[in-house]
C-alpha cells in the first residue's frame, strides 16, 4: 500500500532521477556532437541513468525515514520509562504519609503521584494557614489531609463544574475533612484581566473577603476550554493581594506551552516573583517572591 510519506519518496526519487538523467542527456548530445557515439545510444543512457538514480534515492530516503521512525519510537518509550519511574517514586514518597483515604493518583485529569509528592513537600514545609486551589479532585483531598495533620489550616477549592465539585465535596465528607476544605462552586464568565479577556471563575465573595493566601494551586480552569491559549493564566492577577508576602504558587502541568507561556508573562508582568521548574511527568512550577531590600535587612 502506498502511503502519503511513501507517495513524497517516490516523487522525490523520480525527480532526482530525471535530473542526473538530463544531465546525462546532455553529456550523450555532446559525445554525439563530438562523433564518439551514435544518437540512439541517448535513449537507453538516459533511462539507465533515470531509473538507477531514482532507485538509489529511494532506499536512501526510505531507510532514513525507518531509521527516524525507530529513533521516534525509542524516544517515546524512554519517555514512558522516564514517566513510571517518577511515578512510582511518588508513590513511595507518599506512601510516609499514611493517607488513610484512597486517592486515585494519575490519569487524564488527576495529579500524577511525583507531582502530589512535590505538593505535599510544599504544603509539609510551609504549613500554610490559608490554601486556594483551582480546580478540585485528587489535592483536595490529599492538602486537606495534611492540614488536618498538622492540626490548623483551611483549604478552599473552586471549581467551575458544580457535579464534579459536589462529587469532590463528597470525597472531602468521606474522609472526613469538613473542618479543613471547602469546595465552592464558581462558573468560569468572560473578564478582562490584564489587558486581554479570558473565561475564568467567578470567584465567590467569601474567597474575595480572604487574606493572607500562603499556597495558590493552579490546576483549572481546564486547556481544553481554550486549547491554544493561556486559561489559567488569571490565577496570579487576581490572587496577588490576598497573597501573603512568602507565598507560593503550585503550577500543575507546566510542560504544557500555554502554562509555559503563562509563567513566562507572569514573571515579566509581576517583577519580584521568580520560579523554579522542578522535574515530574507533567511538569511543576514553584513560584515564590523574593525578598526586597529592606526585609532583607529586617531578617
Amino acid at each position: 500500500m502506498i502511503t502519503g510519506n511513501n507517495f513524497h519518496d517516490i516523487v522525490a526519487s523520480a525527480k532526482a532521477g530525471l535530473v542526473v538523467g538530463t544531465c546525462g542527456a546532455l553529456l550523450m548530445a555532446v559525445a554525439v556532437a563530438a562523433g564518439l557515439t551514435g544518437a540512439g545510444a541517448i535513449a537507453p543512457v538516459v533511462v539507465v541513468l533515470w531509473l538507477t538514480m531514482a532507485a538509489v534515492h529511494y532506499w536512501k530516503t526510505h531507510q532514513a525515514r525507518i531509521a527516524a521512525d525507530h529513533a521516534s519510537l525509542m524516544r517515546h518509550r524512554f519517555e514512558l520509562l522516564a514517566q513510571q519511574v517518577a511515578e512510582t517514586q511518588g508513590l513511595v514518597q507518599l506512601g510516609g504519609l499514611g493517607l488513610s483515604y484512597p486517592v486515585p493518583f494519575g490519569g487524564d485529569y488527576a495529579l500524577t503521584a511525583d507531582a502530589a509528592a512535590v505538593l505535599a513537600r510544599e504544603v509539609a514545609l510551609r504549613r500554610p494557614e490559608l490554601v486556594v486551589e483551582l480546580g478540585s479532585g485528587v489535592s483536595t483531598i490529599l492538602v486537606g489531609t495534611m492540614l488536618r495533620a498538622q492540626g490548623f489550616g483551611r483549604l478552599i477549592s473552586l471549581d467551575h463544574d458544580s457535579s464534579w465539585a459536589e462529587e469532590t465535596r463528597r470525597h472531602v465528607r468521606a474522609a472526613g475533612l469538613e473542618n479543613h476544605v471547602e469546595v465552592l462552586d464558581a462558573p468560569l464568565v468572560r473578564q478582562e484581566v490584564d489587558g486581554e479577556t479570558f473565561a475564568w471563575y467567578a470567584i465567590p465573595d467569601s474567597l474575595r473577603q480572604s487574606t493572607g493566601i500562603d499556597l495558590l494551586i493552579v490546576d483549572g480552569p481546564p486547556q481544553a476550554g481554550d486549547p491554544g491559549g493561556m486559561p489559567r493564566y488569571p490565577a496570579l492577577p487576581r490572587f496577588l493581594a490576598q497573597m501573603s508576602p512568602d507565598a507560593r504558587i503550585f503550577v500543575d502541568d507546566a510542560r504544557r506551552p500555554g502554562e509555559t507561556e503563562m509563567v513566562s508573562r507572569w514573571l515579566k508582568r509581576y517583577p519580584g516573583w521568580v520560579a523554579r521548574d522542578v522535574p515530574t511527568g507533567p511538569g511543576t512550577c514553584l513560584l515564590y517572591r523574593t525578598p526586597t531590600a529592606d526585609e532583607r535587612l529586617r531578617a
